[in-house]
């Protein structure tokens, strides 16, 4: 961020049209991101004085760029939050996918400005005589459209040709029969789900056919199911088919369908089972005695993609690959540290003349000369690794930000470990 930049974005933070505005003070690189992010979503006209002139292009530049890396990385977003089966992050991040291609907000009447024709003058005249959708602009015939936009024919027919190819998206879905489940589990219905669009023929947006996501959510926040696939496919009807576990009688079942580059597309209908209370478990809403935590049935998520097949992921297996995540993803660990499990074990060489219980010693961390904390590594002050060579921990020299948590293992009489 440059100094001359800064008295201008902050009057672009004070504008009514930045939908999330920065409440410190707009001094780093992250608020000029957001801030020029929003500017554009916004449908934000900028100043044209001779002052701002100087950074108009350099803004310019920069939102290219911007707008060419999110892409990536709200699509791993999305790609990450739908294994972890989170359907409300999900569906913001699709959301949000949508507004950064169309460059403009999602569930506004800005969406008016992906039509070339329409600029913010345009909008306003539409939005003034209640046309807040182009799917409700197409309803329009020629002439009106001409009045209310103040133009000459054939710019009613030109414009009616454009939205021919917007796609009008639709969807209805519905319980075929309950799954088979054991004794003792959560219910499970099967639902199907029906795909069509409301044009004359497949739509054509921008010289190209869209690319379209669904996705099945509960009450709940749980993703049962997501699909991407394109617009072509649903020229005679696309069904999905899928099967939803139900931890309640209050859960409801909701779908969504909307197009990936194109705003204004999104179309959701809601699913109620109907089932009485009676005919549930009593075990969906206990709580763990043990831990206090709700007891989880076998919850399986279908992700279906046309270019890459379909993945059915377990319950269990998605719980072990984010144990072994979070279990890798520390930076301190390797496998020339001394583990907890060697310490364990020499524990346990003393712990056989002696039946009582006895904790293993654990590093305390303390706050170092330069104001960081020590971390919990036995080889903190200079020692040799396992395999003899000299430490080069990061964190060893240069110590840690905030005290690392403690993990003290007991051992039992019975020679188990037991963590406190």
């Amino acid at each position: 961020m440059k100094p001359n930049e800064r008295p201008f974005l902050r009057e672009f933070n004070k504008s009514p049209f930045i939908k999330y505005p920065i409440k410190d003070t707009i001094t780093t690189t992250s608020h000029k991101v957001s801030l020029l992010i929003q500017i554009q979503l916004g449908g934000i006209e900028q100043p044209n004085d001779k002052e701002f002139t100087a950074v108009r292009r350099q803004f310019s530049i920069e939102k290219a760029i911007i707008f060419e890396r999110i892409q990536r990385l709200i699509r791993c977003v999305i790609d990450c939050k739908a294994f972890d089966c989170d359907s409300i992050s999900t569906r913001h991040a699709l959301d949000l996918s949508r507004s950064l291609s169309a460059e403009f907000w999602d569930y506004s009447n800005l969406q008016l400005r992906q039509l070339p024709q329409v600029g913010p003058v345009a909008t306003r005249k539409l939005v003034s005589n209640n046309i807040h959708s182009i799917e409700e602009l197409g309803k329009l015939d020629t002439a009106t459209i001409e009045r209310y936009m103040s133009k000459n024919p054939p710019f009613g027919r030109k414009t009616k040709d454009l939205i021919a190819g917007f796609p009008l998206l639709r969807l209805a879905s519905e319980i075929t029969g309950r799954a088979s489940s054991k004794p003792g589990q959560n219910l499970k219905i099967n639902v199907k789900v029906r795909l069509w669009y409301d044009n004359d023929e497949v739509p054509v947006w921008m010289n190209k056919k869209p690319s379209l996501t669904f996705m099945a959510e509960t009450s709940n926040g749980s993703l049962v199911h997501f699909w991407r696939g394109n617009v072509a496919k649903l020229e005679k009807q696309w069904e999905l088919k899928f099967t939803v576990e139900l931890l309640g009688p209050d859960v409801n079942i909701k779908c969504w369908i909307a197009c990936e580059e194109i705003v204004g597309t999104a179309r959701s209908c809601v699913l109620n089972h109907n089932i009485p209370a009676a005919e549930f478990p009593v075990i969906a809403s206990h709580l763990d005695a043990k831990t206090g935590t709700q007891k989880r049935g076998s919850k399986r998520i279908v992700i279906q993609n046309d270019e890459f097949g379909t993945d059915e992921l377990e319950d269990n297996d998605m719980l072990a690959a984010v144990r072994h995540v979070e279990e890798a993803k520390s930076d301190y660990e390797s496998d020339g540290f001394a583990e907890l499990s060697d310490l364990e074990a020499a524990a346990a060489a003393g712990a056989n003349k002696s039946k009582k219980v006895k904790a293993i010693a654990t590093l305390e961390p303390f706050q170092m000369t330069n104001g960081k904390w020590a971390c919990n590594h036995a080889c903190r002050d200079g020692q040799l690794l396992k395999n003899g060579q000299p430490c080069k921990h990061l964190c060893c020299r240069e110590g840690l930000d905030k005290p690392r948590k403690i993990k003290r293992k007991v051992r039992s009489r019975t020679g188990s470990a037991n963590i406190n």
